[in-house]
Parts: C-alpha cells; sequence; structure tokens
C-alpha cells in the first residue's frame, strides 16, 4: 500500500481539495477528522459542481461521499482486488484501529503482480453559449498507446509508472480499436480462470468518443455521468488526442478566474 497518503481535513474549503486533485493528479481525495476517515471527496464530484455552479463555496463535508469502503491493514490483496473489480472506484482506503495509514489502488496491485512474477521490463514502443471551449482546446497531444498484439504486462508496464487508468489501443494507421483499463488487466491477473494474454482479448471495442470541435461541455456532461475518466479525441477515425476530467477541471478553473478579474477590473 501506499504510506504518507495525501488527505483533506473535513472543515477545509472545497477549494483546498480541488487544489490536491489538479496538482497531485488525483481521481479522490479520503476526507479525514482527526486521522478517523470520515469520506471521499472526488474529481467526479468536484467537476459536477464546478460545471453547474458559478459560485463554489463551502467546505469539503458539503460535498464529500460519506460512505466509503474501506479495509483493515490485516485484510487480504485478494479480498481488495475483488473489491477494486466489483466497483468503480479506484482505490480504497486502509486503515488501522480506525486511522487512515495507506491506499491501495487497482495500479499497485497489477504493479506488485508484475513485480513478484519478474517480468521483465521492456523499453517503450517509439514505431447557451458560442465561445464554449472545443476539445482540440484543451485536449493532450503525444499520447502512449498500445496495439492488439500488445501483452497485459507489457501494457501493465505503461500504466502503473504514468499512474493511467487506460491506454488506447490502436492500429499501424492510429485508428482507434478499442480501450484497454487497469481495471481489465486487473481484472485478469487475479482470475485464476483467465486464459487471455493479449490486449486483444480484453479490452473494450465500444469506445465513446468526440471530435476536435466538439464542445468541452458536451464532454463534460459525459464524464459526468459516466464512470471513465478521460474519453478519446477523433479525426476520421484517429486517434489526435485525449480530453480528461482533470483537463476540463482546469479549463473551468481558469475561466472562472478570468471572469472573476475581469469583474475586479470593472
Amino acid at each position: 500500500m501506499q504510506c504518507g497518503v495525501v488527505s483533506v481535513e473535513q472543515d477545509e474549503s472545497v477549494y483546498t481539495a480541488i487544489g490536491i486533485l489538479v496538482d497531485k493528479h488525483l481521481s479522490g481525495l479520503p476526507v479525514v477528522d482527526q486521522g478517523k476517515l470520515v469520506g471521499i471527496i472526488s474529481e467526479k464530484d468536484v467537476l459536477g459542481v464546478l460545471y453547474e455552479s458559478q459560485h463554489v463555496t463551502g467546505n469539503v463535508s458539503d460535498y464529500m461521499t460519506k460512505e466509503v469502503l474501506s479495509f483493515d491493514i490485516e485484510d487480504s490483496l485478494e479480498d481488495i482486488a475483488l473489491a477494486l473489480i466489483n466497483h468503480n472506484f479506484r482505490r480504497v482506503a486502509i486503515l488501522e484501529e480506525g486511522n487512515l495509514c495507506g491506499i491501495i489502488s487497482r495500479a499497485d496491485l497489477i504493479q506488485d503482480y508484475v513485480s513478484s512474477h519478474k517480468i521483465p521490463s521492456w523499453q517503450e514502443d517509439c514505431d447557451g453559449v458560442d465561445n464554449v471551449p472545443l476539445a482540440k482546446d484543451v485536449m493532450k497531444y503525444g499520447l502512449l498507446t498500445v496495439g492488439r498484439q500488445t501483452t497485459l504486462f507489457e501494457a501493465a508496464e505503461i500504466l502503473f509508472p504514468k499512474k493511467l487508468t487506460g491506454l488506447p489501443v490502436v492500429d499501424n494507421g492510429m485508428h482507434l480499436q478499442g480501450i484497454v483499463s487497469e481495471k481489465d488487466i486487473l481484472r485478469t491477473l487475479f482470475d485464476p480462470n483467465a486464459t487471455g494474454s493479449l490486449v486483444n482479448d480484453i479490452m473494450t471495442e465500444n469506445v465513446v468518443s468526440f471530435a476536435q470541435t466538439d464542445s468541452l461541455a458536451d464532454i463534460c456532461d459525459c464524464l459526468i455521468h459516466n464512470d471513465f475518466r478521460r474519453v478519446p479525441i477523433l479525426t476520421d477515425g484517429r486517434l489526435v488526442g485525449i480530453v480528461s476530467r482533470a483537463d476540463i477541471m482546469m479549463c473551468i478553473l481558469k475561466h472562472k478566474s478570468a471572469i472573476s478579474r475581469a469583474a475586479v477590473l470593472c
């Protein structure tokens, strides 16, 4: 597990939590009260609030989810893996005598499995508004991708060092074929009946995607109401970028900051 967990007190301003989520590239943040776990605030929660409200006020406790699945420090990794496979969250809190002492994520379990099985490392293959931002205004370029014939261990060794939740699967022409997620890999690694060994065996082929000229508002609405954290951006079926919840959060915060500065100047 990861010790020295980044957390936030429940009586802190919600903007403190937003700053930590964006700065640390986290999907969720444990909320504590004098060391005791009392909830979690996720980037999905924050994105919904920022999108719907012109002015965000209040403390973390006003927006956090109070029902949080946690495990004791003595619980087995198999039980934790099963919980992460069967639920949409990416990590669980680890408690010792009721106090938050660590976090275990899907990526941690994948990394532990790969390391313990001594899989050799490999080199990354080089082969109502008119001014709503568009996908192309915030999307990220220079994407890490895999092919259908990439092994699961190779995919895992790309995912966990970069703290990614999924990888686009493309052909030689960068046409999107699907998505392979850390959850897909985790399910296969810990399932004794699993037979797949390649990305092609476990990837999701029906992927929600957008074009460069699609409204960021539409993408935001999609990411708020679905469990995936990012969407691929395509041009004529070719992968050209990715837009994540964190990208949109940054865009919204910058936009609101600009509005506030303009109001002060006026």
